[in-house]
Order: C-alpha cells, then structure tokens, then sequence
C-alpha cells in the first residue's frame, strides 16, 4: 500500500534528521529511481547513493518521523522494500542499536 503524503523537502528532513555534515550535495545517482523515490535521494560522505528512509521497525508512535531517518544505501531500500507515506519514505530494514544497518557490501554505490 503507498499513500503520498505532503510533498516532502528532502533538504528539509536532512536538517531536521541532524544530517548536515554527512549529506554531500549535487550529487546525483547513476541509474533509474522509482517515481517518488528520487525526492529521498541523497549522497553521504560515509555511504555514497543513500535514500532518506524512516526506519519503520524503530518507529515509536507518536515521536517525529525525522529522529528515525536514516540514509539507507539505494540498493538495499529498493531490495527490501518502502512505501511512501504521510510525506516521508518508510521501510523496514536490518537495524541494531549497537551496529546501525545491516548493509550488504553489493548495496553500496559510490
């Protein structure tokens, strides 16, 4: 199910979600991104393609979306799945507190 929300301003989530100095800007990935999904995009000094995802398995109700956002590589978030909702990119990945995202080495795009 994808419901769209607002139109989301990525520079506006990368702020709130404190990702400033991590975010490279005017980069732009090498392939095809899904319809909706380009608005996500982002390149990161530390994970190259990324996409701005919430992390809908840490997700508590009722907190801002923004404290679970993460940059998640562009392969893994199109591999395990999303959905577009309420403004924001949603998907459920491998995550631990301690370790962060369980990322693949093939996912990982510079």
């Amino acid at each position: 199910m994808t419901e769209l929300g607002p139109m989301p301003d990525a520079s506006h989530i990368i702020r709130a979600a404190g990702l400033m100095d991590w975010v490279l800007p005017g980069r732009e990935y090498p392939g095809v991104l899904p319809e909706g999904v380009r608005d996500y995009y982002c390149y990161t000094r530390d994970g190259g393609h990324s996409l701005l995802v919430v992390l809908e398995n840490e997700y508590r109700h009722g907190a801002p979306p923004e404290r679970f956002v993460v940059p998640a590589p562009v392969k893994m978030v199109l591999r395990e799945g999303y959905r577009l909702w309420d403004g924001y990119l949603w998907a459920n990945l491998p995550y631990t507190k301690d370790i962060g995202l369980a990322v693949r080495d093939e996912d990982i795009e510079y």
